[in-house]
């Protein structure tokens, strides 16, 4: 029986499933600490930054589909999780942040580290709310929950700390849903809709099938489906794990992330079959021709590409219902043009082999193949934003029931290293895999020391060139000179050493299988510092005048900027 409402607080998280939470303790927050030590049953796992807490919940939503829970005190503490919990509410996954306050007598009088939580979290909240009683406490906290996990998205609750301490009202936790979010059967829809759509696909002979991660659960009828109509698959940055991309019809992603043979494949198709997916880039899409769109949620129907046919279902109950209706495409010169350019593209790959670009530093490709052919077949791998995102998705070909996290939405720098975090906490038998730039990995290095703390394993391996790489093509794509983004790096093996990890370096190409045989034959923690080269080659998939043009004024300005002109002499 809850005693406190923090005792409360904590009764109902286990009550929803909670098993983790992830914050660090602070003023209007210590009675929850308290109630947290009371009920062992749920981990709190103290972070170095409330930004990695938020991260780490994040991870272990977008692994599960459950509810995930970070906490912080008020004012700073409650401004730290904002990025972290942005990454959730961008792509929509369930986790709850519970902020203190200060006393509810206090509120409005400008006492110190007080600020306006409710503003703060309302625009990337689906719930936010602050508790005003001890009678108030469990319709709010259950509502936050039941919000966060059918929407889904992130629910936030301030909590005065003077209520935390009051005694408890007498409140049981209201049924929640007993299934992750984003699954169950979906919307209804008429066999004549469906129908619609069968019949839209009859004589087409260049159907391209575009995949997102709502259709994560239709693997089955999605390669069936490929399989009848012959049409090529192409997925989007984040449902790069759903289907092994090794698979014959898997062309690669879509958009400046993707390939050449994905975007070719989407963009010479007579009928585009979107599923499970709203991909954002207008400029991606085809024109002038059919787009049958279907998604679980009819808010992103067309909300990116004005499709000419959408349906509000759950992609696994729709794709099984064309395949039921025995919808086929025995032509299959359009896919097999599709693997043509799909190999062309696994070919030019081999030409990064060591030494070719540079004698003293590493192609990021010929990493991405290493860490590739070493990884378990169960592996999580962690991917930080930026140009190492760019590479793995292209040249990390992923296999067996592995998977693979990163900020889709929200693309942030720094999610790499609390991704692994939450995910070795949530199943610490699985493998994992963090691949970061050095920008990224520097930016939340503290919390390396919580793996040590809670005795979580990862392969951590750093694309080490001194830039911000990434932000430099986007300035050489508007035509300007590169320019504030080059710093300068300490030596990654040894600050592995002083967090009691192994370190490891590949300083040169010929050293690089050494170091990765080395990093995944050991347990604990491993840090890779792989030299990698910052003039490796990523040419966008498709290349339109205004980049093309940019990229050209780019050099010439940077030439000049770096080697001005003599002026003449009188």
């Amino acid at each position: 029986m809850s005693h406190t409402v923090s005792d409360q607080i904590v009764d109902f998280l286990y009550a929803a499933g909670v098993r983790s939470v992830f914050g660090i303790p602070g003023d209007t927050i210590d009675s929850l600490m308290e109630s947290f030590r009371k009920r062992p049953e749920i981990r709190f796992v103290l972070v170095r930054h409330e930004e990695t807490g938020a991260f780490a919940a994040s991870a272990q939503a977008k692994m599960t589909g459950r509810l995930a829970v970070c906490v912080g005190c008020q004012g700073p503490g409650a401004i730290h999780l904002i990025n972290g919990l942005y990454d959730a509410a961008l792509d929509r996954v369930p986790v709850l942040a519970l902020t203190g306050q200060v006393d509810t007598s206090l509120i409005g009088t400008q006492m110190v580290q007080e600020i306006n939580q409710i503003s703060l979290f309302q625009d990337l909240a689906v719930y936010n709310q602050e508790v005003r009683s001890p009678g108030n406490l469990p319709a709010v906290l259950a509502q936050a929950i039941r919000v966060a996990c059918t929407r889904p998205g992130v629910s936030h609750v301030s909590i005065p700390s003077d209520i935390m301490r009051e005694e408890a009202v007498p409140a049981t936790l209201p049924p929640l849903l007993d299934h992750p979010s984003g699954t169950g059967s979906g919307p209804d829809f008429s066999k004549s809709e469906i129908r619609a759509i069968a019949e839209l696909l009859k004589g087409k002979r260049k159907v391209s099938i575009l995949y997102g991660d709502g259709a994560r659960n239709a693997v089955d009828p999605l390669l069936t489906l490929s399989g009848r109509l012959s049409a090529p698959l192409v997925y989007t940055t984040r449902s790069k794990d759903v289907v092994e991309n090794n698979h014959a019809h898997v062309m690669g992603g879509i958009g400046l992330m993707g390939s050449r043979a994905g975007n070719y494949a989407v963009n010479h198709a007579d009928l585009l079959l979107v599923a499970g997916s709203s991909f954002a880039f207008r400029e991606y899409y085809p024109e002038g021709i059919p787009i049958v769109q279907i998604d679980r949620d009819p808010a992103r129907l067309g909300l990116h590409v004005p499709a000419t046919h959408v349906l509000a279902a759950d992609a696994n109950r729709a794709l099984s219902a064309l395949v039921d209706l025995g919808v086929s495409n025995p032509d299959r010169a359009f896919l097999e043009t599709c693997m043509r350019h799909r190999d062309s593209d696994w070919s030019r790959q081999e030409k990064f082999e060591p030494g070719t670009r540079s004698k003293s530093l590493i192609s990021p490709q010929e990493v991405m193949r290493g860490v590739g052919e070493r990884a378990r077949e169960d592996t999580v791998f962690c991917v930080d934003s930026g140009s190492v995102s760019v590479f793995a998705n292209n040249f990390l070909h992923l296999k067996g029931s592995q998977r693979l996290l990163w900020s889709w939405n929200l693309a942030s720098l720094a999610c790499a290293v609390p991704y692994a975090l939450g995910v070795g906490l949530l199943e610490p038998r699985r493998p994992l895999v963090v691949l970061a730039g050095d920008g990224g990995f520097e930016m939340l290095l503290g919390d390396l020391s919580t793996f040590s703390q809670y005795r979580v394993e990862a392969v951590i391996v750093v694309f080490n060139n001194g830039t911000y790489r990434f932000i430099e093509y986007e300035e050489m794509g508007e035509g300007n000179p590169v320019w504030g983004t080059r710093f300068v790096n300490p030596d990654y093996a040894r600050v592995a050493e002083a967090f009691g990890f192994r370190g490891i370096r590949a300083p040169s190409p010929d050293r690089l299988p050494q170091a990765l045989d080395e990093a995944f034959s050991g347990g604990g923690v491993a840090i890779v510092d792989v030299a990698v080269d910052p003039n490796a080659l990523f040419i966008p998939p498709v290349l339109n005048a205004r980049m093309v043009a940019g990229f050209v004024k780019s050099k010439i300005r940077s030439f000049f900027a770096h080697n001005p002109p003599e002026l003449p002499t009188d």
